[in-house]
């Protein structure tokens, strides 16, 4: 059970939907922050953090999540800048990949970033050392994708594990999956 003493049974939320936080880079309660470049802070949901600590909790010492992304305004500075590099980047995994075009909108969509605090991107720290599944983002090749994951797999699926007792939907692309893209929903 998470140290919140909550459950989340079914995916239902039993805390209310919060305020937004706005955490910067560092340790809150636990839990590491680090925003993924451009930003300077992530912006989360309240209930989302507790969440994120409810499965921190459930981790063992070696083992650390590590926030890297959360809401993301459309219509700011940095969402016209992410608009025109998301258009290079897909006409470059375009010409990289052919074959994998239908990923392209699960990869290159905004995933829920720019609705609310609820969609979150999280990476694994392990024993002090940040674990990058993807070390060449979304264009790493499959076949390294899967030597990465096969190297650390029993830390993934403990980490996916404790996301989803604490109520988390992990994303369906393989791609989205390593950056371990998730949804909070609400209850």
């Amino acid at each position: 059970m998470p140290a919140s003493g909550r459950h989340y049974l079914g995916g239902s939320v039993m805390c209310e939907a919060g305020a937004m936080l706005t955490l910067q880079r560092g340790d809150h309660h636990g839990l590491r922050v680090a925003p993924r470049w451009p930003a300077s802070c992530i912006r989360i949901e309240t209930d989302v953090l507790q969440r994120l600590l409810d499965a921190q909790a459930l981790l063992p010492a070696g083992l650390r999540l590590l926030l890297t992304r959360g809401f993301e305004p459309r219509h700011s500075r940095l969402g016209g800048f992410r608009r025109g590099v998301r258009a290079l980047g897909i006409a470059l995994f375009r010409a990289c990949y052919p074959h994998r075009h239908t990923e392209v909108g699960a990869i290159f969509g905004a995933n829920g970033h720019d609705l609310d605090g609820r969609h979150v991107d999280v990476s694994l720290v392990v024993h002090g050392r940040r674990l990058r599944l993807l070390p060449l983002g979304v264009f790493t090749p499959p076949r390294w994708q899967q030597r990465r994951v096969a190297r650390h797999a029993e830390a993934v699926a403990r980490v996916k594990r404790s996301l989803q007792q604490c109520g988390f939907k992990l994303h369906h692309n393989p791609t989205e999956a390593l950056q371990i893209h998730c949804d909070c929903p609400p209850g």
